[in-house]
């Protein structure tokens, strides 16, 4: 390709010499003017097929791809660090979901709670504290748990202890329908803020008597 750009180059010369001697002797020019254009066009086609307008093209296809590439690295990461982001930044839709199964779960316990003790006391919920509380009203079972907190030395001849039995298996049943660190108290009748007896998870964790 270099030796036809020489040869191009040198026609290109001579019909330019060529040139102005038609139009000194008034001679056609149609002839001249074509060889000299067809000498042109081999001299620009010649040219940029030179291997130095090669490697250029290379190179200019190269930077550009490398841009495209960059470009295209830095959707990805823009696209990974929104989506990290959002995980963060809106609240969880499954957390959410559990909240409201499990709210629903406590209240149903609540419930079946006061239609047990229906007749013996009132049971209310803390949910921040994840405490239920049986305030007895029975006035038979309040008189004799205020007599049992005035002498307490009485509550193994009175067995207490099977109420502290029933409350760890109601705890034990809390904890399979509703998970740990859930307690159950039944509260002094002197003092309903006050409890007696409060089992946790299936344990006596306070035992007025003890």
């Amino acid at each position: 390709m270099l030796f036809l750009f020489i040869m191009a180059i040198s026609a290109l010369i001579l019909s330019i010499l060529r040139l102005s001697m038609v139009i000194q002797n008034s001679e056609r020019l149609f002839s001249p003017i074509l060889f000299t254009v067809v000498c042109l066009g081999l001299i620009i086609y010649s040219g940029f097929n030179l291997p130095f307008w090669q490697k250029s093209k290379s190179s200019t296809q190269n930077t550009t791809s490398t841009s495209i590439q960059s470009k295209a690295n830095s959707s990805k990461s823009f696209s990974s660090t929104f989506s990290s982001a959002g995980k963060n930044a809106f609240p969880d839709e499954t957390t959410k979901q559990k909240k409201a199964a499990q709210s629903v779960k406590e209240n149903n316990i609540l419930k079946s709670l006061q239609k047990n003790y229906t007749g013996t006391g009132t049971v209310s919920f803390n949910k921040s504290d994840k405490a239920f509380y049986v305030k007895p009203t029975n006035k038979q079972f309040v008189s004799s748990l205020k007599s049992l907190v005035k002498t307490p030395s009485n509550a193994k001849a009175a067995n207490f202890d099977q109420i502290a039995t029933n409350f760890k298996k109601l705890s034990l049943s809390i904890k399979k329908n509703l998970g740990s660190n859930y307690s159950v108290s039944l509260m002094n009748p002197n003092d309903n803020s006050k409890p007696v007896l409060t089992a946790k998870d299936g344990t006596i964790t306070y035992n007025y008597f003890k």
